[in-house]
Formats: structure tokens, C-alpha cells, sequence
């Protein structure tokens, strides 16, 4: 018990921080758990761009995922013309 009593005296104002602020760090536990299963699944791609393709993929959704999109529908009119 004491060793319990001195862990939460160590970490009281991070405690109370966490009822405080409604911040958490679990979205991006989730999304680095994600690649992790990705990349466990996968038993290797070719090379980097095929594995970023497929987080892309997974994340289709996400900020990151629509941006490339964006940026990859301008490279694709860009070199047709």
C-alpha cells in the first residue's frame, strides 16, 4: 500500500490534470496500434510507397488520407495535360 500511496502522490497534479482537461492521447495509440497490425499483417511490401499506400487506405478517412488524395488528383491532371 505504501508503495501504491507514494505512485499516486509522484503523479497527483498529472492526475488531476487528466480530470481537468478531456485530452487524451488514445486516438493516436489507436492509429500508431493500426499500423502496427498493418505492418505485422503485411510480412513485408515491396517497398515504403506500397506500405504508405495501405495506411493511407486504412486511415481513408483521416486528414492525412484525403490531403495525399488531393495532392495526388492535382499530380494526375497536372501530368495528363
Amino acid at each position: 500500500m505504501k508503495k501504491a500511496r507514494l505512485t499516486l502522490k509522484k503523479h497527483l497534479s498529472e492526475i488531476e490534470n487528466s480530470f481537468t482537461y478531456k485530452f487524451s492521447n488514445g486516438p493516436v495509440e489507436r492509429a500508431n496500434n493500426k499500423i502496427k497490425a498493418i505492418k505485422r499483417t503485411a510480412y513485408g511490401f515491396r517497398n515504403f510507397k506500397l506500405f504508405r499506400l495501405r495506411i493511407l487506405i486504412a486511415f481513408k478517412d483521416s486528414f492525412y488520407s484525403q490531403n495525399y488524395t488531393q495532392k495526388a488528383a492535382k499530380f494526375m491532371k497536372n501530368s495528363a495535360a
